[in-house]
């Protein structure tokens, strides 16, 4: 991964991430009140999660490295926690990408984030892999997020562990109050696609996902539609302001 700056860009941030992206196709007028006036509720392209608008991605954040703009590194340390993110389009300028919803977050210094959305909550995760001679491997992850009224976010996952497909990409992402600012990411990650609806895969054994959390309840209201479940056993990432 170059570490070539973007034209007009500085490099401000470096992660390294474990994730898994569960991607939902719902209401999108429920979505709309999240976003600005201009940037509209879309569905994501032709691929393993076509037709889904909602993504949440449960992330296991490793190291975290800022760089200052005078030239000084600084960590701040590892977190676990979930961000919500909807598919988006401007209305006029027909700009697609990603808006960040609410990011949560088990360690304090992460808030309030770089989108100034960012929650604390408490998380708990358990992850752990079978393997059995020559048969195919399994993965077990199992997510909790409860927030200070109790309220939960949650999810558990049983999968059999296929081969990753390597993407390096850069992309924009926007989020949170300030609908101009946004950043780019540089991303190398790994991705193990273990259901897609549009694809006809599916490795999964067992899938649950549970939601209590008040701002989002109209969002999952039962009639969500999950569309794809995509492990990245490595994410690793470049931010440029």
């Amino acid at each position: 991964m170059s570490n070539a700056a973007p034209p007009g860009t500085r490099l401000s941030q470096s992660d390294v991430e474990q994730r898994i992206q569960v991607a939902f196709a719902v209401d999108d007028a429920k979505l709309q009140s999240f976003l600005p006036p201009k940037w509209q509720s879309a569905s994501l392209p032709p691929g393993p999660s076509e037709g889904a608008n909602l993504i949440i991605a449960f992330r296991n954040r490793l190291q975290v490295t800022f760089h200052d703009v005078d030239g000084k590194d600084r960590s701040e340390g590892q977190d676990r926690g979930a961000i919500l993110t909807a598919a988006v389009r401007h209305t006029e300028t027909q700009e697609a990408g990603i808006w960040v919803l609410r990011s949560f977050v088990a360690n304090w210094a992460s808030v309030p984030g770089p989108y100034r959305n960012s929650t604390q909550v408490a998380v708990s995760v358990e992850q752990r892999t079978e393997m059995y001679d020559q048969r195919q491997a399994i993965r077990v992850e199992r997510w909790h997020l409860e927030d200070q009224d109790g309220r939960e976010l949650s999810m558990y996952l049983r999968y059999g562990i296929g081969t990753p497909t390597r993407l390096v990409r850069d992309s924009r992402t926007r989020g949170g109050p300030d609908a101009d600012f946004s950043r780019i990411y540089r991303t190398d990650q790994g991705i193990d696609v273990v259901r897609s609806v549009p694809n006809t895969v599916d490795r999964v054994e067992e899938f649950s996902f549970r939601n209590t959390l008040a701002e989002f309840s109209l969002v999952f209201d039962g009639r969500e539609r999950l569309v794809s479940i995509s492990v990245l056993p490595w994410y690793l990432r470049q931010v440029f302001l």
